[in-house]
């Protein structure tokens, strides 16, 4: 392949690029190179093979002053099928690359330089999220759906081989509720401020069944729901499989680019939350035909710490590239944050191109 992969290596620390097929990864090699060929080191980057098997695969690679907590790299990146650390020593003259891909004849530098001497700890972690839906039993033509959804990425951490105490003593602060991978289908979600929108809604219209996409359709109520903060919409979706994630704080936020590469976002929606709500419910656009019904369902809840009553909702996409025939895919990401002040208009999203 001549044309080369699109990564991010001159965009942030967060170097990556993203491929349709992980297979094509099974046998790559993370290489460092040294002063002298002699010197020159090749790490597999899959040494138990979990990449065979086929996925969309992102691969990130961090330099880091600390490892990412392993537990937290789970809910951020999805279960860990693989992990494998080695000790290295780097100067000033090393120079990071992956080689071996298949379909790929060149090294893609990681763009890494200038390494004060020493010694450092080089982590390779693989993962895999899978949306929520399958977490319930379902059927063979299902579980095919489900693989074809399934992401995996491979997670290529540096950072110093002697860490601080209070860095060895970093506990979890990513939880479920940070992260949401699944589909919504084509009409959409809502993040909703439920309790509060349960009792807004029945004074608005009183007690009883209600199809909300159709006073949606109707008349103002949409937009009255938006303006008082009681849900965030993102209306109208390529049916696809996506992230939601709201980061526990701003230094976990700096985590995130694995999914968007440094990319200026497709779109933004601007809304109102409640200095007091810190969960939103998320709820699939089309339930809202069945008001107060779907109410009693276990929505996945997205928790979004702060006070500040400005939501913002960014979609980011990553291009999973080609190598060896098989079509793009897009790799997308709603990455939700929270600001002071409350926005002078709420601007909502609406009919979201994921896909073609």
């Amino acid at each position: 392949m001549n044309t080369h992969l699109h990564t991010n290596q001159h965009m942030n620390s967060n170097f990556g690029f993203a491929l349709t097929d992980s297979a094509v990864l099974t046998e790559a090699k993370l290489i460092i190179s040294q002063e002298t060929e002699a010197d020159r080191i090749e790490l597999d980057i899959d040494p138990q093979r979990c990449l065979k098997d086929g996925r969309k695969v992102s691969v990130i690679a961090q330099q880091l002053d600390a490892p990412v907590v392993r537990q937290d790299a789970s809910i951020i990146y999805g279960q860990e099928l693989s992990f494998v650390q080695y000790t290295v020593n780097l100067n000033s003259e090393t120079k990071l690359s992956i080689d071996s891909i298949e379909g790929i004849d060149y090294s893609v530098e990681l763009g890494w330089s200038d390494f004060p001497e020493g010694e450092y700890e080089l982590r390779i972690s693989i993962h895999r999220k899978t949306p929520r839906i399958a977490e319930v039993p379902l059927e063979p033509e299902q579980m095919a759906m489900v693989k074809y959804a399934q992401v995996v990425t491979v997670v290529i951490a540096l950072f110093p081989a002697q860490p601080t105490q209070e860095q060895l003593s970093s506990t979890p602060v990513w939880t479920r509720d940070h992260h949401v991978f699944d589909s919504y289908g084509s009409a959409g979600f809502i993040l909703a401020d439920l309790p509060r929108m349960v009792a807004r809604v029945e004074e608005l219209l009183g007690v009883g069944n209600h199809n909300l996409v159709e006073r949606f359709n109707e008349g103002d109520l949409s937009s009255q729901l938006l303006n008082e903060g009681l849900m965030a919409t993102a209306w109208g979706i390529s049916p696809w499989c996506y992230s939601i994630y709201a980061a526990p704080n701003g230094a976990e936020q700096a985590k995130l680019p694995m999914d968007k590469l440094g990319e200026e976002p497709v779109c933004t929606g601007i809304y109102r939350i409640a200095a007091e709500t810190t969960r939103l419910s998320i709820i699939p656009a089309n339930e809202l035909a069945n008001w107060p019904a779907c109410t009693n369902k276990e929505w996945p809840q997205i928790h979004v710490p702060g006070s500040g009553e400005t939501l913002r909702m960014e979609l980011v996409v990553q291009n999973c590239e080609s190598v060896n025939g098989l079509h793009e895919n897009p790799l997308p990401s709603f990455v939700i944050t929270r600001s002071e002040g409350l926005p002078e208009m709420v601007e909502p999203l609406i009919n979201i191109v994921i896909v073609d």
